[in-house]
């Protein structure tokens, strides 16, 4: 399969199921206690965002993400983390939850290990992480070092 047409199926793919679990999230706040209220919200913000940067649209919003702090969504780690972050919240939402958290962690790990065989597909779907760890200067330290010897 093409880079291009695996591309837009993951794409297509994580739309629906970012719908699906904004649908779920809403379904479980209609019950009017405060905590499904305040975790359905949450729950429906994170796959909001998601699907939005999934799609690319609108641009408003995605130029704001991209030129904020919060423009880890793009890559994949944090993708990653937003998708475990609201699988947790799913699983608690009852069997539509659970469906919806278990093809939201299938599609995740599903698009890791085709962007291993197909990495020219997985860097369309996906920014390179900003490296701001330590990691860098240690190792530039590191080869300083061996340089002085």
């Amino acid at each position: 399969m093409g880079g291009n047409k695996l591309t837009r199926s993951f794409r297509t793919l994580s739309t629906l199921v970012y719908l699906l679990n904004l649908v779920t999230a809403v379904l479980f706040m209609i019950h009017d206690i405060y905590i499904d209220i305040i975790v359905g919200l949450y729950t429906a913000v994170l796959s909001l965002i998601m699907l939005i940067v999934t799609i690319e649209s609108p641009s408003v919003v995605i130029e704001r993400l991209e030129n904020s702090s919060y423009d880890f969504v793009f890559t994949f780690r944090g993708r990653y983390l937003m998708d475990i972050a609201a699988s947790l919240f799913l699983f608690a939402m009852g069997w539509m939850g659970i469906i919806a958290a278990g093809l939201t962690c299938v599609l995740i790990f599903s698009i890791r290990l085709v962007g291993v065989r197909h990495p020219d597909a997985f860097n369309e779907l996906f920014r390179p992480p900003h490296d701001d760890d330590q990691s860098d200067t240690v190792v530039s330290r590191g080869s300083e070092y061996e340089n002085q010897r």
